[in-house]
């Protein structure tokens, strides 16, 4: 008999038993008089109840499993990935520019360095080895020393697999069985004819181009976050003979754990020669990575289906670059018919990497060769480094104290570690913005006690001059600025109060063996000035300022030396609301943030 009052929502355990004791006390069943809780009964409904958790669990974990949003298992994920045709990132190698010189004990005109040969590095407690991919030659010079520049070395360890083919067996798969290999160092070679012939394979991302004598492999995810070889069939691809041996090459690594590393010690002679000179980096190892994540499969699958390997629309280049190079932490592509002045046919690819400090130019023409090969011929792209907006935030937080037990510099603590968290979260990106009043609002809800706060920010561009020397410098702010003017003083020296802060300033510096600073005057010029007798004295005229673009332009500064690594370029901004626009990445440093507190009583 159906009865419509049975519950379809809850399907935990107690209330599935529930629902049976309910349908079973209806007022035409013959158990309608049965103490369910004593009675044998009462074990049969356990067991149906249990049956029926067990049952709806499982057809719900079936039913997210089979769509790619809901999918949770990561053998699951990546099956649906590959009806996208998108390949999942591997383990990426950290790898590292040396430089070292080698004195040959006879004379030599050149040395080869062999694929494979090793270095160690230490970072912690643990070991790490890194080595060549390649043979390379280097000549000696006159004196007889063989100068090694900006040798690529790589991190891990070279593998090799090997697999027979068989033809006849069409259920045959070439599984490659070390899950943090680098798929970017696998290459695949064919020993045909009883190892007479041997065929180099390359890999191929799509059919275009592709005829039937055409040498790729293609290559997928596989179980257990592995990977297969994947061979044509004669129509697409050329099929390796039967009986041949497939070979297959690959690095395996450790991943992001070596990146930092920076110093380097060979392992055994070159070629003989073992009198090196000290190995020095240009740059910190950098770029290992682990395998991708589950939520970033999900993530980038679709949207690398939908440019099918084609830079199109801005969003295609980052798209792109991100999926395949792990070491971008964040990236920002834009028309030249953006820049200023315009660069019609270029697309500008603004690359931030993850724990360098700067991108190698070795790394930009990796991403460069990378996208040129999928972009429109009528386009370039140009890889450029991306620019900092800075803020300095100052807050006094003012906090209950009859409600808290809190002391002053655990609110301070408190505050500090939700502004860093908010600038992770929020800022630290391209393309970011800063809203005031949401920004005061998490200082707020960073503990019951906090009552209030009175925070101010002010945004800077870090300078960073070489003394004594003329720098010039074109400065974008990316906002509107205030415009407070000083009445004119035809003629005058005199700028403003010592006490007082226009629209554009600096921190101080030593200019002419004293201490002096930059500030403009309202009317779009920028000044060196001191201050003399409590006023600012300009000293001479060093730039021009566009309060509507925010532009500024600087010429002629010459400065005798300023403390720290830097002089902080300060302007106010019409609007509290700040954001970060093209190649411009917003974001708060630690060192940028001073809370204060006030103890109130309420």
């Amino acid at each position: 008999m159906a009865n419509t009052s049975i519950n379809l929502v809850g399907l935990d355990f107690d209330t599935i038993k529930g629902n049976l004791v309910s349908y079973l006390k209806r007022s035409d069943s013959p158990f309608k008089d049965v103490n369910f809780d004593g009675s044998n009964i009462s074990q049969l409904i356990d067991v149906l109840s249990y049956n029926t958790y067990l049952n709806s669990y499982y057809l719900n974990m079936v039913g997210s499993e089979m769509f790619l949003d809901t999918a949770q298992l990561r053998d699951t994920i990546v099956s649906h990935a590959k009806e996208l045709n998108y390949v999942p990132r591997s383990f990426n190698s950290s790898s590292v520019q040396i430089s070292f010189d080698i004195y040959p004990s006879t004379v030599l005109d050149s040395l080869l360095i062999p694929k494979g040969t090793s270095f160690t590095t230490k970072l912690g407690s643990n070991n790490y080895s890194f080595s060549t991919q390649d043979n390379l030659v280097f000549n000696s010079n006159a004196n007889n020393v063989v100068k090694v520049t900006n040798l690529n070395i790589y991190e891990g360890s070279y593998v090799t697999e090997s697999f027979v083919f068989d033809s006849s067996n069409t259920a045959q798969r070439f599984v490659l069985s070390n899950p943090t290999i680098d798929t970017q160092s696998l290459s695949v070679r064919i020993l045909e004819d009883n190892g007479a012939n041997t065929v180099s394979y390359s890999r191929s991302t799509s059919f275009l181009g592709i005829g039937a004598n055409s040498q790729v492999y293609f290559l997928q995810a596989a179980e257990n976050s592995q990977y297969e070889l994947v061979f044509g069939d004669n129509v697409i691809g050329r099929k390796p003979k039967s009986g041949s041996v497939v070979v297959a090459e690959y690095r395996v690594c450790n991943g992001q754990l070596p990146n930092g590393s920076v110093v380097f010690d060979l392992d055994g002679p070159i070629q003989g020669q073992a009198n090196i000179s000290q190995i020095t980096v240009a740059f910190p190892a950098s770029g290992g990575s682990v395998s991708e994540t589950n939520e970033s499969i999900k993530y980038n699958a679709p949207r690398a289906y939908q440019n099918q390997e084609r830079a199109v629309t801005t969003s295609d280049y980052e798209n792109l670059l991100n999926q395949n190079f792990p070491e971008i932490q964040a990236i920002s592509a834009y028309g030249g018919e953006e820049a200023d002045p315009p660069q019609y046919g270029k697309v500008y690819i603004a690359v931030d990497i993850e724990n360098a400090d700067g991108t190698p130019e070795t790394i930009k023409r990796k991403f460069y060769d990378f996208i040129k090969a999928r972009s429109p011929l009528s386009i370039d792209p140009v890889i450029i480094d991306p620019d900092f907006l800075f803020v300095d935030v100052s807050t006094n937080v003012s906090y209950n104290i009859n409600t808290t037990t809190l002391k002053d510099n655990d609110i301070r603590s408190l505050v500090l570690n939700t502004i860093s968290q908010y600038n992770i979260s929020t800022l630290s990106n391209f393309k970011s913005t800063l809203r005031y009043s949401k920004f005061i609002k998490a200082i707020d809800d960073t503990h019951p006690s906090i009552l209030s706060n009175d925070t101010r920010i002010m945004p800077y561009k870090s300078l960073q001059p070489t003394p004594n020397s003329t720098f010039t410098a074109s400065i974008q702010f990316g906002f509107q600025l205030t415009h407070i003017e000083l009445p004119s003083h035809e003629g005058a020296s005199l700028v403003d109060a010592a006490n007082e802060r226009l629209n554009v300033w600096s921190t101080p510096f030593i200019y002419d063996n004293a201490t002096a600073f930059v500030e403009d005057d309202g009317y779009g010029n920028l000044f060196v000035v001191s201050t003399q007798q409590g006023i600012h004295k300009r000293l001479f005229t060093m730039g021009t300022v566009d309060y509507m673009s925010g532009s500024i332009s600087i010429f002629n500064l010459i400065v005798d030396e300023y403390n720290g690594s830097q002089i902080k370029l300060y302007a106010r901004p019409e609007s509290y609301d700040i954001s970060s626009q093209k190649n411009v990445i917003l974001s708060i440093r630690d060192n940028d943030i001073t809370v204060t507190t006030t103890r109130v009583r309420e």
